[in-house]
């Protein structure tokens, strides 16, 4: 409302009372500032998150993206191997070696989830985990890309 003069007046805002609906208008659409590189790498190391080795057949390959999507929903950084070396990375490198790395991964995740059928290669890999006293955790993919469970291993079928 015009005071005396003539201008208009910026109504008086206190904390008590209500946002106007354009206040909160301009607080959502308002960009927020990106961290910077320095604030993100800050934030890693003070809050580093858990590296989750995902297990899986060659079987399921075809979920990988799914799961690598699941991982960081539940809060994890996932190391997924055909997301890596995709399937012995067509083939151009000897089986051996892209295992070999496969292993140092799992020596250096925190946690190890496997997801589907059990492979021979999957069991040794679980074998592993189990020997380092890895946590190891299973989930059935039948119903993916809907839904991931999370099941006993004894759920799991062999293939």
């Amino acid at each position: 409302m015009p005071d005396v003069s003539g201008q208009a007046s910026a109504p008086a805002q206190t904390s008590r009372e209500p946002k106007s609906a354009e206040d909160i208008l301009e607080r959502i659409f308002t960009p927020t500032p990106k961290a910077s590189p320095a604030e993100q790498a800050e934030r890693a190391l003070r809050r580093p998150k858990q590296l989750i080795y995902c297990a899986l057949s060659n079987r399921h390959f075809f979920w990988r993206q799914h799961i690598t999507k699941f991982v960081l929903d539940e809060g994890h950084v996932p190391i997924v191997p055909f997301m890596l070396f995709d399937y012995y990375l067509l083939h151009t490198v000897p089986k051996e070696t892209v295992r070999e790395a496969c292993n140092n991964l799992i020596v250096r995740s925190d946690q190890m989830w496997v997801f589907g059928h059990l492979s021979l290669g999957v069991k040794v890999q679980i074998g592993i985990a189990k020997r380092l006293k890895k946590p190891v955790r299973f989930y059935d993919v039948t119903d993916m890309p809907y839904r991931v469970v999370n099941v006993p291993e004894a759920m799991l079928s062999e293939e």
